[in-house]
């Protein structure tokens, strides 16, 4: 699903001998397979070796090698015992096989541990290591249109569950029903697994990422949500909700027109040649106009085999949008232990602008149940 042929040039254009990605995103991105246990388990580490002029090499856990052969393109697969083999002694066995003992490598270093790094070293004392993250990301950064498609697919689909969600809520329902059945509702709209799920409501909407509890939705409360699951092909979601538990007042309805217009300039912007940098000084400008608090991090992000990927909408953010990125715009405002109202989509960044993919659930209005 990958771009694979991308990532290729890169590694010849580049200053390695050989990239070794050692990520599960990464080691994802190449191979077409998503090692679940990379995750779980974290030190059963799987690489993918690839060096100029030659096919990579597929390092894993042998317990997870039949399953791997069955779904990648990678045809030199090396499978270690886990306990019995270092996996770090078995990259070191194919770099001097591929002949780079004294070569240099990228390597992950924002994933790779230190303990691993120093393993490897011992067994390569001239081994030349620097990173290649930003390689990944230049790479990752344009999607194939096929993850575009998956993309949309997911976030649609988490949004319907959201819609269905909220419009059966019910005074004096708890957080934790909401909760079970909007991940009910994604697992249903064809999620693998539910990948976060945050849905609260009155005062607790006033925290980001509050766990659910017993708190029983009021007449009045605010319901906000800001959930995903993961989808087939290892792609999540990531949709931010609101929804009203009756009319809303005249000075409510105004709060949220003025988000809406900042949502629209913001998303707008979402073309090539500007930066995520600008787009964050815009946005903070424009909380200040309409007298809204902003007191965070960034305003939207990339986002592909992880929920936060680059470039991201926040300072000083240097990348230039490209046809081909996506990236979500994430409005929101907080008052702990009062209220909060949360809205997140997620756009396609062509030639011609920035093209909606979240649309199955229209938040122009809030949703008043």
């Amino acid at each position: 699903m990958g771009d694979i042929p991308r990532l290729r040039a890169e590694l010849e254009a580049s200053e390695f001998d050989a990239i070794v990605a050692c990520s599960p995103e990464n080691v994802r991105y190449i191979s077409d397979v998503m090692i679940d246990t990379m995750k779980s388990i974290r030190d059963r580490l799987g690489f993918i070796v690839w060096a100029k002029g030659r096919d990579p090499v597929f390092i894993l856990c042998q317990v997870e090698e039949a399953y791997v052969r069955q779904k990648t393109w990678i045809e030199d697969i090396r499978g270690y015992r886990e306990f019995f083999v270092k996996p770090t002694d078995l990259l070191a066995d194919v770099l001097k096989e591929l002949g780079l003992a004294d070569g240099k490598i990228g390597i992950e270093l924002e994933y790779f541990a230190a303990k691993y790094l120093l393993s490897l070293k011992e067994q390569l004392p001239n081994l030349k290591v620097d990173a290649c993250d930003p390689l990944f990301r230049k790479v990752r950064s344009i999607k194939t249109s096929r993850e575009v498609a998956t993309l949309q697919e997911a976030f649609r689909g988490t949004e319907k569950a959201m819609l269905a969600t909220f419009a059966t809520t019910r005074v004096g329902e708890t957080e934790y029903s909401l909760s079970r059945r909007l991940a009910d509702g994604i697992m249903l709209s064809g999620a693998d697994i539910v990948a976060f799920n945050h849905i609260n409501a009155g005062p607790n909407t006033g925290f980001p990422h509050a766990a659910p509890t017993g708190y029983q939705v009021q007449k009045g409360d605010y319901v906000k949500a800001d959930s995903g699951g993961w989808y087939p092909g290892a792609y999540p979601s990531n949709v931010g909700r609101t929804a009203k538990m009756g009319k809303p007042t005249a000075e409510e309805q105004d709060i949220w027109k003025r988000l809406r217009e900042i949502h629209h300039t913001i998303a707008d912007m979402l073309r090539p040649g500007n930066t995520g940098g600008q787009l964050f000084d815009v946005a903070a400008k424009l909380h200040a106009k309409h007298g809204l608090p902003f007191p965070f991090a960034h305003n939207g992000h990339s986002i592909g085999l992880e929920l936060h990927e680059y470039p991201m909408i926040k300072p000083e953010e240097n990348t230039v949008f490209e046809p081909g990125m996506v990236c979500t715009v994430e409005t929101r405002i907080r008052f702990v232990g009062e209220k909060g109202l949360h809205m997140e989509d997620l756009y396609h960044i062509t030639e011609s602008g920035p093209v909606l993919l979240s649309d199955a659930f229209d938040n122009e209005e809030i949703l008043v149940v």
